[in-house]
């Protein structure tokens, strides 16, 4: 009988548990809609305590602690949901967002990954799989994610937008303006879309340059003063290919001092052709360089950049090979082959550099076999500098540096160092304002060299003092496609000075 008695009152009351469960699920989405998250979930919580298996109320509880950045209560309670139903999508979903939300990207692609797999055609599904591929550098990836949103339903804008993005990203901004058309025709009225638009159109115009440059240089037995004229011409053709075309015109006197030599005055052309094969990684430029007034090939070689992101590191290496006609006034060129390699973690930056390379046939002085003849000129150089980022805005860097450069002989037409080591500090500072933005740089270095005198037969070494500071400071104004700076520059030392001020006009046409 009593039996019967307790049946009776547990089946009386499953009417009144109910009602109690579905306020209690009615006050928790009303203080959730309310955006009351802490209200929301005594209510939820108060259901689990009632039925621990209650779906609706463990997604929410996990989706309330997600908002709340708590990422761990919200990872237990999509796990638990799991633990009874391995396919369910909405949980697999949520991990996946927790993985992102927490700078885990690869873990996020498995759990998109699977959710997709019992759901394959939820848009927001793919969509949050092709922003994890982003994240994990696995642009390729992103791209197929977009393209099977666009065959679920091609109306999606976003989608023609990301495939664009993942294309501009990889160095193919003809591709990628493709499908940004596509995306405008669908949502022309994005400014997101139209911004971004504009941005990459630019890189396909023709670039138009000009620039005008006051130079002084200044030595213990001449000084030169010169005028240049630089103008240029580049386009990005296809997406892989950008070709660029360069005039340079030089007017300069030398004015010796305390010499009959008189004045001298030089003019001087150079007519540069540059093409570039580019991708997302690599970028390699070949170019050719002549004078028509010293009828001269002024330059030729190869230049190959390669960049490597790795997590928080990011690897860049230059090498450069190639022929450069650098002094035109004694006309003197040298080959060179020279590697840059750069380390970048966080705020700090390690810059590796080492070159060598043959300087043209010259009049040289080989003082310690006691020889002077017509000879080239062996010569290299590498050094190591530190960076250290102080601040974000502005821009402020500071630096250690080390170099050293060692020439086989010393020549009277081109400076020519031997055993010169140089340490010192430098800083920098870049502040953008607008369309405004300013930058600052500041070198000293402190060091020697040495050079051989034959005193009585005897040879003798002797070091001299290498000190030398550096200054430059840009300001520059951007505007649409117009682009305007006034530049200028100072080194000093006590055997060479130089200074050069430069207004330049860059134009997309």
């Amino acid at each position: 009988m009593k039996r019967i008695q307790i049946i009776i009152i547990l089946f009386l009351s499953i009417p009144v548990f109910s009602q109690n469960i579905n306020l209690l699920r009615n006050k928790g989405y009303e203080a959730r809609i309310a955006g009351k998250t802490d209200s929301a979930l005594i209510y939820y919580e108060k259901i689990l305590k009632f039925d621990s298996d209650d779906y609706d109320a463990k997604l929410a509880v996990a989706r309330l602690y997600f908002s709340k950045e708590n990422y761990k209560k919200a990872r237990y309670f999509y796990r638990s949901i799991l633990k009874k139903d391995k396919k369910d999508v909405e949980a697999l979903n949520g991990l996946g967002k927790i993985y992102m939300s927490t700078d885990k990207p690869e873990k996020a692609v498995k759990y998109f990954q699977k959710a997709i797999k019992y759901l394959p055609a939820y848009v927001p599904l793919h969509f949050s799989l092709a922003k994890a591929y982003v994240w994990t550098d696995k642009l390729n990836k992103a791209i197929e994610e977009y393209d099977k949103i666009i065959d679920i339903d091609p109306t999606y804008s976003e989608a023609w937008q990301g495939k664009g993005k993942m294309n501009y990203w990889q160095e193919k901004p003809v591709s990628a303006l493709k499908y940004y058309k596509k995306a405008l025709e669908l949502d022309s009225f994005s400014v997101e879309i139209n911004n971004e638009y504009k941005q990459i159109k630019q890189e396909t115009k023709f670039r138009i340059s000009a620039g005008l440059k006051i130079q002084n240089e200044n030595e213990e037995n001449y000084q030169i003063n010169a005028f240049i004229q630089q103008y240029g011409v580049a386009k990005r053709i296809t997406d892989h290919i950008d070709v660029s075309t360069s005039f340079l015109l030089d007017k300069s006197n030398r004015d010796f001092k305390n010499s009959d030599e008189g004045d001298t005055i030089r003019t001087f052309d150079n007519t540069l052709f540059r093409i570039g094969w580019i991708t997302a990684k690599h970028k390699i430029y070949a170019f050719a360089g002549y004078s028509s007034s010293d009828k001269k090939l002024t330059a030729y070689g190869l230049n190959w950049r390669w960049i490597k992101p790795t997590g928080e590191i990011t690897l860049k290496n230059s090498i450069n090979a190639g022929y450069d006609y650098f002094y035109y006034w004694n006309k003197i060129g040298h080959k060179t082959a020279s590697e840059n390699f750069k380390i970048q973690y966080n705020k700090f930056t390690v810059d590796l550099n080492a070159g060598y390379g043959i300087i043209d046939s010259a009049f040289v002085e080989d003082v310690a076999n006691d020889k002077y003849y017509t000879a080239v000129n062996p010569h290299y150089e590498y050094g190591i500098s530190f960076s250290y980022k102080l601040f974000s805005l502005p821009v402020v860097k500071i630096a250690g540096n080390y170099s050293f450069s060692d020439y086989k002989f010393k020549s009277r037409y081109y400076y020519s160092p031997q055993g010169r080591k140089l340490v010192g500090p430098s800083v920098f500072v870049y502040y953008p304002y607008g369309n405004f933005y300013f930058y600052g740089g500041f070198s000293i270095n402190f060091g020697t060299e040495y050079y051989y005198e034959l005193e009585n037969e005897e040879l003798k070494k002797y070091y001299i003092n290498a000190n030398n500071w550096s200054s430059d400071l840009e300001i520059g104004y951007n505007f649409k496609s117009l682009s305007t700076s006034f530049s200028a520059s100072r080194f000093y030392n006590d055997y060479y000075s130089n200074y050069s001020i430069l207004l330049n006009f860059k134009y997309l046409l």
